[in-house]
């Protein structure tokens, strides 16, 4: 496993530099207002992608070939991509909060209430669309599962038009609570979509080497007996 997230991290510092730039410029557009949350909801989505741009790289690669032949397993192969996504989607989560919090302070002035509900409302938004597109890859590939990222963008749309709407309006719901509902609610939906994945990637494996096997048979059935 280790061997995994230390190749996955390489691979980040080599082809997902763009990822921390795009992140600063919309951190920084975000502090220009309050109305157009997409703005602060967009880095976390970003920061979901990092897994799925590190398997379009994998199958360009052919590394999921490859991976066959080391001592890894596909339970493996899956949770390092969970993590790497888990990992970066954390990072890019505090330093969005960092900000906000700043950005409160300097032009709202700073409410608890309001800020917990703001970045309650962001980790959820961010697990749920990061959850959406991951089972479809590993299921179908990266080419073919790729309309399951128009549905993330869509689903991160939605949910900064819900914050926006929410937060314009005095907030009626206790803070602590819809925090805590929203964790675990991410909590849960990040941890379905690993399990489903897992359950996905088995079955696709398993079904190109039963394909592959069926072949062999034939062909030495063939050159059997012809």
């Amino acid at each position: 496993m280790k061997g995994l997230l230390l190749k996955d991290y390489y691979m980040i510092l080599k082809y997902c530099r763009a990822y921390l730039l795009i992140t600063v410029v919309f951190v920084a557009l975000s502090f220009g207002g309050s109305d157009n949350l997409f703005l602060a909801f967009y880095p976390c989505m970003l920061s979901g992608m990092v897994p799925v741009t590190l398997l379009g790289y994998d199958e360009r690669g052919k590394w999921d070939k490859y991976a066959g032949t080391l001592p890894y397993t596909k339970d493996q192969i899956v949770s390092a991509k969970y993590i790497i996504g888990m990992t970066t989607q954390l990072l890019v989560f505090a330093f969005t909060a960092a900000a906000q919090a700043v950005r409160m302070i300097t032009k709202t002035g700073f409410d608890i209430n309001e800020y917990m509900v703001l970045m309650s409302m962001i980790f959820l938004t961010s697990c749920v669309a990061s959850s959406i597109s991951m089972p479809f890859i590993f299921k179908l590939g990266v080419e073919k599962g790729r309309i399951a990222y128009y549905i993330m963008i869509g689903f991160v749309c939605a949910g900064s038009l819900i914050g926006s709407n929410v937060l314009s309006e005095p907030i009626s719901i206790p803070a602590k609570s819809a925090a805590a509902g929203a964790c675990i609610l991410g909590i849960a939906v990040y941890a379905i979509s690993w399990y489903m994945s897992i359950l996905f990637y088995r079955k696709r494996e398993y079904g190109e080497q039963m394909s592959g096997g069926s072949y062999r048979s034939f062909f030495m059935f063939y050159t059997t007996f012809r």
